[in-house]
């Protein structure tokens, strides 16, 4: 599947790239991010859960751009093979705009059918890229407070 998502930040071109770039400062805002670390200047290793027990686990190796602009990656192993840009694009000084093209294949049949029926992975992107704007805007938004990504598959409280 293809997912594009835009996001704006209120930062200089250059210092978005950067911030973007270090995802050690920032990972743990990530909600449902198990697990990215990052094992060389390349490379990330990657994983993330979803609902009824999925759990995308990869290998995120950068890839050669033709932009400055751009940053390309691609993975290797897991259950989920992954390619995307990211491309940066200034709108005004101290505004950037941040896209991100993925696309995507979940290799086990039956979690792919129900990303195809309930687009879970689209709203894990979602969800992950507000958290991420979030810490960087200052935009307080407390884990706690978030909305369930899938209120019918959630546990009922007494």
């Amino acid at each position: 599947m293809l997912l594009q998502k835009t996001l704006h930040m209120s930062q200089s071109l250059a210092e978005c790239k950067s911030r973007l770039a270090s995802i050690q400062s920032y990972r743990r805002q990530f909600v449902m991010v198990t697990k990215a670390t990052v094992t060389s200047s390349k490379t990330v290793d990657f994983s993330f859960r979803g609902p009824l027990g999925f759990e995308a686990r990869t290998v995120l190796l950068a890839a050669d751009s033709d932009s400055a602009d751009q940053f390309a990656f691609e993975s290797t192993g897991g259950n989920i093979d992954l390619m995307g840009l990211v491309d940066f694009s200034e709108i005004k000084p101290n505004c950037t705009e941040v896209t991100l093209a993925v696309h995507y294949e979940i290799k086990n049949t039956m979690f792919a059918w129900l990303d195809r029926r309930f687009r879970f992975v689209d709203k894990f992107v979602t969800s992950e890229l507000r958290s991420i704007r979030a810490h960087f805007e200052g935009v307080a938004a407390p884990v706690a407070e978030r909305p369930a990504m899938f209120p019918s598959l959630e546990t009922a409280t007494a």
